[in-house]
């Protein structure tokens, strides 16, 4: 079971046996009889291959296979809702700490409530985001310029630039939004 886990994560993060033998200090031949679960790692053995794959040493000790949700219902779906903040999330991928494989990208669905701002203080973050608007319009302040999104208008925000959304509408709006790489897990 530990074998088949660090052979998924090292082939998922593209290293060869190799690789992982010179960071760990232990030979090719040593990590290849773990990963075909020939022979146990020793816990310091365990903590080395841990740090080399840059994975939590608990990820190997957990006897619990996660359940592989590819399928989001709607009754299921993770809800965010940001501390001081008039907008919510409702994801419509895998979280990244929900699947075993890196996840790219998150999808979901956001609403913003009729005469008010997603948030006093502008977002800023290191991904690039696009949104689509399904209901109402949205004002979105991104730097120091203004755009109206209005019903089937997308945006798109790149990395780093301050952006603020706004509901100055009567009704509540609704929209999707991707962001890449996933910044909320």
């Amino acid at each position: 079971m530990i074998g088949s886990k660090i052979r998924k994560i090292r082939q998922d993060k593209e290293f060869t046996l190799n690789q992982v033998a010179k960071a760990t200090n232990l030979t090719a031949s040593y990590l290849s009889q773990i990963e075909r679960s020939i022979t146990e790692p020793s816990i310091s053995s365990l903590k080395k291959i841990a740090s080399a794959l840059n994975v939590p040493i608990y990820y190997f000790l957990n006897e619990e296979e996660k359940e592989v949700k590819i399928l989001i219902k709607a009754d299921e779906r993770k809800i965010i809702k940001l501390p001081n903040s008039n907008i919510f999330y409702e994801f419509l991928t895998p979280m990244p700490n929900d699947i075993e494989w890196p996840v790219k990208f998150l999808s979901g669905f956001f609403e913003i409530k009729p005469q008010s701002t997603a948030s006093e203080d502008f977002f800023i973050h290191k991904a690039d985001e696009w949104l689509i608007v399904l209901e109402g319009e949205l004002e979105v302040i991104l730097g120091d310029q203004s755009y109206n999104v209005e019903v089937g208008d997308s945006l798109y925000i790149k990395e780093n630039i301050p952006h603020k959304m706004i509901n100055n509408g009567s009704i509540m709006v609704k929209g999707i939004f991707t962001i890449s790489p996933p910044i909320y897990s």
